[in-house]
């Protein structure tokens, strides 16, 4: 279940999404038990708050079909300075060059 995953991942807990977009936890818990499921309103709430999208936590696909993986890397990216962000690219592009990718 990938909204558990993400909500454990992020160090977060279901009370505390819950109270943030304005729903009862017994609520919630019935999302995470696929009893009932959240308006589209309010999973995309859900996915702001777990910094991923709607489309990954329900078909396991983010922003143009990047997987879980592709995701988190580019997640890690964004957390980085400024001049790391640009060694990185650097040391990507040269990769990519080398393996004439």
């Amino acid at each position: 279940m990938r909204l558990k995953t993400e909500i454990k991942a992020k160090n977060t807990t279901q009370e505390w999404i819950a109270n943030k977009i304005g729903v009862p936890l017994s609520t919630f818990r019935k999302w995470m038990t696929r009893r009932t499921y959240p308006t589209i309103k309010e999973g995309i709430e859900i996915a702001k708050l777990l910094d991923t999208s709607a489309e990954y936590l329900v078909m396991g696909v983010g922003p143009e079909g990047l997987n879980e993986e592709e995701q988190k890397l580019i997640r890690s990216y964004r957390k980085l300075s400024k001049a790391d962000k640009e060694n990185t690219i650097l040391a990507i592009t040269a990769w990519l060059r080398k393996n004439s990718l």
